[in-house]
């Protein structure tokens, strides 16, 4: 078992999380630290890979298990990112404007995070795509894509333009930039 000694600290930054053992995986919600273990399901790990094979293909800047710094006590760890422009520097935390695309891969214990809280989160830090991979019944991996847009009343939102299996997307089927 592994035991994590923390700083004292009444703000969690980027810079902080920086200096914690690599062991872990960290967050910052509503300025309290998670820590989380590393470990997942080989589904997961399989869905995660071959997302950021097919991102890759298509020409973009995908990386597995990206910090992203989405305003003063929110820093989220999301499960594929893309970044705008090749990331330059070796900080595993950036500043949301650096990202065009988060991915979340559900898992039996991020349901309400992955479903609600963070897309709510990527929104309203400005995030252009969104993509929830979800697995259905027979295993298969079924990617939901997202574009930000403002509802009525200005606020920012994701609406959802299409679904598909990671099968069909690896296929070349809906592989087109959005």
């Amino acid at each position: 078992m592994a035991i994590l000694e923390l700083p004292e600290k009444s703000e969690w930054t980027a810079e902080v999380l920086e200096t914690l053992s690599p062991e872990f995986r960290y967050e910052v919600r509503e300025g309290n630290l998670v820590v989380m273990a590393a470990a997942m399901r080989p589904w997961h790990a399989d869905a995660q890979y071959r997302i950021v094979r097919v991102l890759r293909e298509q020409g973009r800047h995908a990386y597995i298990e990206q910090g992203v710094e989405i305003g003063p006590g929110e820093i989220r760890t999301c499960d594929v990112g893309v970044f705008r422009e090749p990331p330059a520097g070796d900080a595993a935390y950036r500043p949301a404007t650096d990202f065009a695309l988060l991915v979340e891969i559900v898992s039996n214990s991020s349901h309400r995070e992955d479903r609600g809280i963070k897309p709510r989160l990527y929104a309203s830090a400005g995030i252009p795509e969104y993509w929830r991979v979800e697995e259905a019944p027979d295993g298969t991996a079924m990617v939901h894509r997202y574009l930000l847009t403002h509802a009525v009343d200005g606020s920012p939102v994701y609406v959802e333009t299409e679904v598909s299996s990671l099968d069909e997307l690896e296929a070349g089927q809906g592989q087109q930039k959005l």
